[in-house]
């Protein structure tokens, strides 16, 4: 073989070696990507597994920093100290608090639930029960809507000792006739078994009703407001709902009703709910520190000189006007002028009246085994107990006799006025105000500053511009 013809063959297996290598990276090029989708895979795979434990570790530990702070909480409520007072419940601190709309009183509380005495609350399978602040809140708005009742009392000497009326949250008080007062007393949930005697309506006190939005209950009434009442929820005379106790009662002062009736008769006719405008209230804690200050201003502090106690008093009266009795003068009657007498150790005002009647006493019947017409109070109801607000508002408005029979009386019960506010052993001097029928009234101080009325029962006397008036001591 010449020279040419080898060159020439291996120019040919050069080409076919060339060839043969190509094929061999075909082949092996797929087998390449292959392996490294499956790679890939593996990765997404394990990247997501990652993903996947890392998120399950960030739930536990969340978890467990909540389960800390809620044991940590529980301590708190179990070890906290200074516990408040409030209706006879303790209450550790650290606790949302909720509160009664009508009267400001501790409705309920997050945390561990207590009894009167202080002792934990227990379920059926005698577990500590605990509130959260959702629970709690939901058990005060369920308290705060439920149907509110409007009930007209009379308080002519022959109506007393009235049935129930400490149960009432709220007690409006004005002339009705002839010098005679009468009450609109305002109940929600009340366990009271008797309630009245129920008298007659007046359209001031139907004005007074309307922004608690609440069902009127009387016994007939003035021409106007039976024509107004027409529009509202009421219930006047009525033999399912009320009953009749000759026993120690005269009519028309014997109509009587209690807090399961009226409750029924709501029921029955789909009134569930009311959602009242109410007054500006404290809470208990600034209540008690309001207490506090005034107590502190009115004691001598140990050690210091008779001079420096002296100058400090006179500082503190012009913060603080005490006032321990309290005269109201209504009417020329002496048996309706009103006389409180502020007790310290209840904070409460015992009412009595001017004349010979003395002691404003009630029948307070709860828990009684008889029901309706078979409960005779006087005989029932144990001994009467004195009427002791916690707070006391007199309120002078235009007052004149009503046009069409000349002797009731017609109140203006919108507009403003002169009003003093007593509470915690003190006197606010201040301003009523009424925009509207429907509007709650506003007391504000001789600084315009809307007065928070003291937690609880809370009494409001409204007298004559002309000539009623009030002294305190």
């Amino acid at each position: 073989m010449d020279n040419q013809e080898l060159e020439n063959e291996i120019v040919i297996t050069d080409k076919e070696v060339m060839v043969e290598e190509k094929k061999n990276k075909e082949v092996k090029k797929p087998e390449k990507a292959e392996k490294g989708e499956k790679k890939g895979r593996l990765k997404r795979f394990f990247s997501k597994k990652r993903n996947v434990v890392i998120t399950i570790l960030v739930v536990l530990i969340l978890a467990t920093g909540g389960v800390l702070a809620f044991l940590l909480l529980n301590k708190n409520n179990n070890n906290g100290e200074g516990q408040e007072q409030s209706g006879g419940t303790s209450v550790k601190p650290n606790v949302k608090k909720f509160y009664d709309n009508l009267t400001g009183e501790l409705v309920s509380y997050s945390g561990i639930q207590y009894n009167k005495d202080g002792s934990e609350k227990k379920d059926e399978d005698g577990k500590t029960i605990f509130y959260s602040d959702n629970q709690a809140e939901q058990y005060a708005d369920a308290n705060n809507t439920k149907r509110i009742s409007c009930v007209q009392i009379p308080n002519g000497t022959d109506a007393r000792p009235q049935v129930g009326l400490t149960d009432a949250k709220i007690v409006f008080e004005a002339i009705a006739e002839a010098g005679i007062t009468r009450f609109a007393a305002i109940y929600r949930d009340s366990k009271a078994d008797v309630i009245g005697p129920v008298r007659s309506l007046r359209m001031y006190y139907l004005e007074w009703d309307d922004p608690f939005d609440c069902t009127i209950v009387h016994a007939g009434g003035e021409t106007n407001a039976l024509n107004k009442v027409k529009t509202y929820p009421h219930l006047s005379e009525s033999k399912t709902y009320m009953w009749r106790d000759s026993s120690a009662y005269r009519a028309p002062n014997n109509l009587f009703t209690s807090g399961e009736l009226l409750g029924k008769f709501n029921s029955d006719n789909n009134y569930d709910k009311s959602r009242p405008a109410v007054f500006s209230r404290m809470t208990p804690d600034e209540s008690d520190e309001e207490i506090k200050a005034i107590r502190a201003q009115t004691e001598k502090k140990e050690g210091e000189t008779e001079n420096n106690s002296e100058s400090e008093a006179n500082e503190n009266a012009k913060k603080y006007t005490l006032a321990n009795k309290i005269y109201v003068h209504v009417t020329n009657a002496a048996n309706y002028n009103v006389i409180y007498n502020y007790d310290s150790a209840s904070n409460t005002y015992l009412r009595s009246y001017e004349g010979n009647s003395g002691k404003h006493m009630v029948y307070d019947c709860k828990n009684l085994t008889a029901s309706g017409a078979k409960i005779k109070p006087q005989k029932d109801c144990g001994a009467a107990v004195q009427v002791a607000p916690k707070v006391v508002v007199v309120m002078k408005v235009k007052e004149q006799q009503n046009q069409i029979n000349h002797y009731r009386e017609d109140l203006e019960t919108t507009g403003s006025g002169e009003a003093y506010i007593f509470q915690n052993g003190i006197k606010i001097e201040g301003t009523w105000a009424k925009d509207k029928i429907n509007s709650q009234i506003v007391f504000k101080d001789k600084n315009g500053e809307v007065i928070k009325l003291a937690p609880g029962q809370t009494f409001i006397t409204a007298i004559a511009k002309s000539y009623g008036y009030v002294k305190a001591e």
